[in-house]
């Protein structure tokens, strides 16, 4: 029985081992959590400014919205829009932001705002056209036969798609040297532009292609406008070309916005409509990006914990959370290092206190406190008064304590005693009953020795709640309070000698 009892701790304790680290290595890895607290990261805030003039009755605004891409994640949008209802929807494999009023008159303006995150893996592209491609005019004619010639021109240099792309590029960006390219680009107006009619050339050669718009966010500034570029299919991967310079550019930081044939703006009940874009880059911490991100994606890991919980309730828990490593020391210190403390969990509401206090400030309340309070106890021993008529007596001798060192204090010039009402007093009250106790059955070497082994394992408390680096690791990772019940099962299973101990049985060892 005790050994199938020591083999179901021993399973728990491996489970609980497993489930605190692996959760937090999958937090750091797949959700970009850090365990610095000083790890920051680069969030770009992109803002749409939409203006047009309306006519007086009803008003739709339709605008495409901006994907996820290369790494960048899309979250926290918001729209500013008095007077308007806002809704996002998918609407013919694109995501748009669309806006309606019932009447509105003269000019309006409409913003839409998102932040832009870096995550890694978090690189798919959303309802973008990117498997389901646009239509795409056939040629013919003299047409066909001018971009036969072209397209055999461009593979001189190689079949590679990005290759022939480049080369086609570039010989359309040279018209006085290839007949072909010159008297296509006098048609560019039937395939949208030279853009779209570069697209129809890789149609022909057999290339996958698209359009895209977007903003580099490499770059600040108000009223920028979306750019076209076209991409290239190679492989399973898209390669992106600059159709001015027919050179391969790095879509790292481009935030996709248009793809093909999607409409960027479409305004129904309103003319003279224009869009404009603003960026700015700043630097805010790694692990906000990633509960951002984490709340963005719906993912159940950061949906259902404390960080979907309101900011009041989660500033509560910041505290509750270090509670745990306040046990693990006190377990540290009572079974291992054997030290004795007056109440087991005394050192905690301690080093709580120290917290709001500071540590010498207050050791030194404490200990004046609880100093003049064992000497009114002492007075009470005398009455040989009931517990619970004594205890309640204490609480008041402790309460007028409190007021008589927080008015001294403050009319001494110092604000250090008005720190005494941080101690609970309930607490504070029953420690003073027992020492008290203790001084008369165990004498005071025994009161000194419990209350210097409770200050300092309150001290050592106080030093590691105070850490930056525990608070960050307990509110971002709360999954490590697994571990430390681990540990402290595992502590809790241990019969040999404690630290202490070991001095007195010293001469059996010689022996």
């Amino acid at each position: 029985m005790k050994n199938k009892n020591k083999n179901q701790l021993i399973i728990l304790i491996g489970l609980l081992l497993v489930l605190g680290v692996g959760v937090s290595v999958y937090k750091i890895t797949a959700l970009g959590f850090s365990l610095s607290p000083d790890a920051k990261e680069t969030v770009w805030t992109v803002e749409a400014a939409v203006s047009f003039v309306a006519d007086g009755g009803p008003v739709e605004v339709s605008m495409n919205m901006p994907d996820n891409l290369n790494d960048l994640v899309v979250a926290n949008i918001q729209d500013q829009a008095p007077g308007y209802d806002f809704k996002s929807m998918t609407k013919n494999g694109s995501n748009r932001g669309i806006w309606t009023a019932k009447s509105a008159t003269g000019p309006q303006k409409i913003y839409l705002r998102a932040d832009v995150y870096r995550r890694d893996g978090a690189g798919v592209r959303v309802a973008k056209g990117v498997e389901k491609g646009p239509k795409i005019s056939i040629l013919t004619g003299s047409a066909k036969t001018l971009a036969q010639s072209l397209i055999k021109d461009a593979r001189k240099k190689g079949d590679d798609p990005v290759t022939v792309a480049m080369e086609l590029l570039s010989l359309m960006n040279q018209p006085e040297v290839n007949v072909s390219s010159s008297r296509l680009l006098e048609m560019r107006g039937e395939f949208g532009g030279s853009l779209g009619l570069a697209q129809v050339l890789l149609n022909q050669a057999g290339v996958t292609s698209q359009r895209v718009k977007g903003l580099f966010l490499n770059g600040e500034g108000k009223k920028r406008k979306v750019k076209g570029y076209l991409e290239v299919k190679k492989g399973d991967s898209w390669v992106m070309l600059d159709p001015a310079t027919a050179t391969e550019i790095d879509s790292d930081s481009f935030l996709l916005w248009q793809v093909n044939n999607e409409s960027m703006l479409e305004v129904i009940g309103g003319s003279k409509s224009k869009i404009s874009f603003s960026t700015v880059a700043t630097k805010i911490l790694a692990n906000q990006v990633a509960i951002d991100t984490g709340l963005n994606k719906d993912s159940l890991l950061i949906d259902f914990s404390i960080y979907s919980l309101p900011l009041q309730a989660q500033n509560s828990f910041k505290l509750l959370l270090l509670i745990p490593f306040g046990a693990l020391i006190v377990v540290i210190m009572r079974n291992l290092v054997g030290v004795s403390t007056s109440g087991t969990f005394l050192p905690i509401l301690i080093a709580l206190t120290f917290l709001q206090t500071s540590l010498l400030a207050g050791l030194a309340l404490f200990l004046l406190i609880v100093s003049v309070g064992l000497v009114l106890r002492s007075y009470l021993s005398h009455l040989n008064l009931l517990l619970v008529p004594r205890i309640s007596a204490v609480l008041v001798f402790v309460i007028i304590i409190y007021l008589a060192i927080s008015v001294i204090s403050y009319k001494m010039g110092s604000d250090v005693g008005l720190l005494v009402t941080f101690f609970p007093m309930i607490i504070i009250s029953w420690t003073i009953e027992r020492m008290s106790i203790l001084w008369e059955e165990e004498g005071p070497k025994e009161v000194l020795i419990q209350g210097g082994g409770t200050l300092l394992t309150a001290s050592l408390i106080y030093l590691l709640l105070s850490n930056r680096f525990v608070g960050h690791l307990t509110y971002s990772f709360p999954e490590l309070l697994l571990v430390v019940l681990a540990v402290i099962l595992m502590i809790g299973s241990y019969t040999g000698y404690r630290l202490s101990e070991l001095r007195r049985f010293e001469p059996l060892g010689r022996d």
